[in-house]
């Protein structure tokens, strides 16, 4: 299937939104919360921020000729404090990396990945993290990602003053 990776626009808010809530669905299939309406304002909040700061790329998998999408995924770009791993403290965080079930395994999610990857290089990010579920981790790995030691998420406890 010939397919063509294509940034995704401010205009492109409301096919931006299908996607995130339809990736947010599949993903947290399990939580009450998965299509609140909060979340959802949110995350137009965020794209109507972080796309026109350009602190965020967002794209379309396009399947040639049909013109119909079958994936998508974004990146995130944000600064840290600079290391010796990271001079410049440019670091991107890749999600939202999706493909429709019935595409998956034709190397799209690869494609979105690499222009992803290829839009952080060219901003000069020299580090790219991501989260991932057990079935991409494979691609992943081929890609060039390694598994993290040391990382840790504070957990969803409440906390007294």
């Amino acid at each position: 299937m010939e397919t063509e990776i294509r940034k995704a626009e401010l205009e492109d808010l409301e096919l931006l939104m299908e996607w995130r809530m339809r990736v947010l669905a599949e993903v947290f299939a399990d939580d009450e919360n998965k299509s609140s309406e909060t979340v959802r304002e949110n995350n137009e909040a965020y794209y109507r921020e972080h796309l026109a700061d350009h602190s965020h790329t967002a794209c379309f998998a396009v399947e040639t000729g049909t013109g119909r999408i079958i994936g998508c995924g974004g990146i995130c770009y944000q600064k840290e404090m600079p290391s010796p791993d990271n001079q410049t403290g440019t670091n991107g965080y890749l999600m939202n990396i999706y493909t429709l079930p019935e595409v998956r395994s034709e190397g799209i999610g690869r494609r979105i990945v690499e222009y992803l990857i290829s839009d952080a290089k060219e901003r000069g990010t020299e580090k790219i993290f991501l989260e991932s579920s057990g079935v991409a981790k494979k691609l992943y790995h081929e890609i060039g990602f390694a598994d993290m030691e040391d990382y840790m998420k504070l957990g969803d406890k409440e906390y007294a003053d």
